[in-house]
Parts: structure tokens; C-alpha cells; sequence
């Protein structure tokens, strides 16, 4: 694998509590300050994997508050889908494109062009994430309210217009392959 990333899975293809943890220890837990275990928040949405007691557990272990976005609000609190999941899956779709462009593919048996390589995706992604602005993510994050200042200065970029090239919210649809996971507890309750 290239530097940079870091590749789990499940027997199922379903994020479970386990990877939920792993994904705290290994990622989380090495960000900025992560290893200080200096006082943090994660905000998450309610997909009941984030909900479990190992899950709560490990952000208390790591100094951390967890915070629940309730069911329906992902789309407008949730930063990953406001502002990166937009930009990060166009220039992931750009790479993919620009390979079968490229030509010269192994084929299947069938005549089909094969997958490419885990490392060329792995590598996709590095330069995927690269793409994202990291001003969008911080004016996101104080656009959904979730960093703002606490004097209460910066309580109306709520209401303030986007900016030129801040990535608005993808329109999500039924047939989505955002979702990876089932529905939450909070939108069992609701139905």
C-alpha cells in the first residue's frame, strides 16, 4: 500500500462496532493532538454502529466527547457530506476515467476490462483527498455550526451565502451509494 493509507474490511462489506474502534485507534487517535490525548470532539452521524458501548468507550479513553448528529440532519451538519464527499468522489471518478481512457487493460476471461490494481485505487484516493481544500472543511465546519467561535461572533455564517468554489451539499437520492450502513436507531425510531 502507498504511505498514507490505511486499508481494513469486513467479512460483509458492513461497518460493525469493531471497525468503528479500529478506525478510532489507528486513524482518530493520530490525528493532531490525537496522541497527546489532548480534550476533543467527534461528531458523528446516528448510524447505530457509532452508538455501541466499546464505540463510546474509546472516544472517553482517547479524552474525547461524542457527539450524535440526529437522524435527517447529515446532510446539513454532517461536514463530510456538505462539503467533501462532492469534490473527493469527482476526482476520484476523474483518476478512474483517466485510466480507461489510458487503454492497454488486461482483459477477463469474458473480454471485460479487469479492476484495476488496489494500488492504483489506494493512490486514487491519496490524490483525491489531496484536492480537497482544507479551507473548505474549516469554513464548513463553522458553516454547520460545529466550530465556531465561542463568543457567539461567528454565529451567522450560518445564514451567510457560499463562497465561489465551496462545494454545495450533493443532492443525495434514493438509489445513493453513499450510504454504508443501514439506517440508524434514530431513524428506526422515527419510522
Amino acid at each position: 500500500m502507498p504511505a498514507g493509507i490505511i486499508v481494513r474490511a469486513q467479512a460483509k462489506g458492513w461497518l460493525e462496532t469493531e471497525l468503528v474502534v479500529d478506525w478510532l485507534k489507528v486513524v482518530w487517535g493520530r490525528r493532531r493532538g490525537g496522541l497527546r490525548k489532548r480534550r476533543n470532539m467527534l461528531v458523528l452521524d446516528a448510524f447505530r454502529g457509532h452508538l455501541t458501548e466499546p464505540v463510546k468507550k474509546q472516544v472517553k479513553a482517547m479524552n474525547g466527547d461524542l457527539v450524535i448528529i440526529p437522524g435527517g440532519m447529515t446532510s446539513q451538519l454532517q461536514v463530510l457530506d456538505v462539503v467533501v464527499n462532492k469534490p473527493f468522489k469527482y476526482h476520484l471518478r476523474k483518476r478512474y476515467t483517466e485510466w480507461l481512457l489510458a487503454g492497454n487493460h488486461a482483459l477477463t476471461p469474458s473480454g471485460k476490462i479487469q479492476k484495476p490494481a488496489v494500488r492504483w485505487l489506494c493512490e486514487w484516493i491519496l490524490h483525491a483527498w489531496a484536492d480537497v481544500s482544507p479551507e473548505s472543511i474549516v469554513n464548513r465546519f463553522k458553516k454547520c455550526c460545529i466550530s465556531n467561535a465561542m463568543d457567539g461572533s461567528e454565529d451567522d455564517v450560518l445564514w451567510e451565502e457560499a463562497e465561489p468554489g465551496d462545494a454545495q451539499p450533493e443532492k443525495v437520492s434514493d438509489e445513493s451509494d453513499d450510504s454504508e450502513s443501514g439506517p440508524s436507531d434514530a431513524e428506526d425510531a422515527a419510522q
